[in-house]
């Protein structure tokens, strides 16, 4: 990725969210300018709003949860769970 001298790395990853689409896009757009004064305040924000508590919960209790069926072959054991992972909002669930 070509970096500018005068950004900062908090502007390069939130450029990254400007690839939302539909609600998510209409949220992001009807924030106010100063609203977010860093990345990290700017994620926890975004999964407050689309990621709430009891989704999360749900997330992490199913993966906790999450067990290999009988005769079910390791590599399609392996798929379901990383489709469970890809539902997770990753720098939530991982603290």
């Amino acid at each position: 990725m070509m970096r500018m001298p005068q950004l900062g790395d908090d502007v390069v990853r939130l450029c990254s969210f400007y690839s939302l689409k539909d609600l998510a896009k209409k949220w992001l757009y009807s924030l106010t300018v100063d609203s977010n004064t860093s990345f990290d305040n700017f994620v926890k924000v975004f999964l407050k709003e689309f990621y709430p508590i009891h989704k999360t919960a749900l997330i992490r209790k199913n993966i906790m949860q999450f067990w290999q069926d009988p005769n079910e072959p390791f590599w399609r054991y392996f798929e379901r769970f990383k489709d469970l992972l890809a539902q997770c909002p990753h720098y939530e669930i991982l603290k």
